[in-house]
């Protein structure tokens, strides 16, 4: 069971995370604005999802008007690159300048209705006609060019029958599992990412966490800042929320100022058995050891999250507020027994 000390210094780690957390998220979404990563990975995955590996069948479907109106620009399949890194279907990536414009996101019913009608009128070189019962649809999709795409129209004219309802219904369902699929790549991309920036955040910092977690042991006024600045910090975020990314950088660097951790490269503040103007050299390498475990506990901490750190930020102060004594009862004289009838 936690007592008073050990979750104020809980509390306080958490408060650092979190905050360390939202600044390396702050970094990396200016990282993302750049690189584009979500629709490198969305167009990546309508590749896998249609076997489409060199992007032809692909461009049809983003030059479809009910997708082509969702970005600028155009898609063009000779911008697809291969990574060593990735290989099998899916490895080419389309180059940064190419995915500049594409979209990040596809609403399910914009693809379904987009290839519903590739299928049933081609490219647009047909004259578009009503709408096509399913028998006339399933006699178009067998004469698809793709065999991958005519299995899948045929498995869901299979499984909806005479409803088109349920055909749509189908083929939102394949559209959705291929898409968790590419927001998985995103999320572990965007962990590596977040924990690259967390560690050079602790480095160039100096934020050791077992060097702050001692200090939080060792200082009982030190705790109570970090308490009393981690209480605030609910109302603190709603208010960065709306804010541009260099106001919140600057906002949460005041922030985590003003509790006075022990982080920077102050004296004092890193390897305190170096002498005042001593070297590297005349560290103990132990110290120098947990010195760079301090700095990776800080990167994988911030790979977490910073939803993470923010709930378990709220548990722990809901714990203290529930361990604490209120004050009536604490000063509350103690009421005698009742007389006897």
């Amino acid at each position: 069971m936690f007592n008073s000390e050990t979750l104020e210094v809980a509390i306080g780690m958490a408060f650092l995370f979190l905050t360390m957390s939202l600044i390396c998220t702050a970094i990396q979404e200016w990282i993302e604005g750049i690189m584009k990563w979500r629709a490198m990975d969305l167009e990546r995955g309508l590749r896998v999802l249609l076997d489409d590996d060199q992007g032809k069948l692909t461009q049809q479907l983003y030059e479809h008007p009910l997708i082509y109106s969702l970005f600028q620009g155009k898609y063009n399949p000779d911008k697809l690159w291969r990574s060593p890194l990735t290989p099998g279907l899916g490895a080419r990536h389309m180059r940064l300048h190419a995915r500049r414009q594409l979209p990040s996101y596809i609403p399910p019913e914009r693809f379904v209705d987009a290839l519903l009608d590739l299928v049933a009128h081609g490219d647009g070189q047909r004259p578009a006609a009503a709408a096509l019962t399913p028998a006339e649809l399933r006699a178009r999709a067998a004469q698809h060019d793709s065999p991958h795409l005519r299995r899948v129209l045929q498995w869901a004219l299979d499984r909806g029958g005479d409803d088109p309802a349920a055909v749509r219904q189908h083929l939102a369902q394949w559209f959705d599992g291929t898409m968790q699929r590419a927001s998985g790549w995103y999320k572990r991309r965007t962990q590596a990412v977040l924990f690259s920036v967390g560690l050079g955040a602790a480095v160039v910092l100096n934020i050791d966490a077992l060097h702050v977690m001692n200090r939080l042991l060792a200082d009982r006024a030190l705790r109570e800042a970090a308490v009393q600045q981690a209480s605030q910090v609910q109302d603190a975020q709603a208010g960065l929320a709306g804010q541009a990314p260099d106001q919140r950088l600057n906002a949460l660097r005041q922030q985590l100022g003003t509790v006075g951790l022990p982080i920077g490269w102050q004296p004092g503040a890193c390897l305190p058995q170096l002498k005042p103007h001593g070297g590297w050299r005349q560290a103990d390498p132990l110290a120098l050891l947990m010195l760079g475990l301090g700095w990776l506990v800080s990167a994988f901490a911030v790979m977490l999250g910073a939803p993470f750190w923010f709930d378990l930020l709220g548990r722990f102060m809901t714990l203290r507020s529930s361990l604490k004594p209120t004050p009536a009862a604490a000063t509350a004289p103690a009421q005698a027994p009742p007389p006897p009838p």
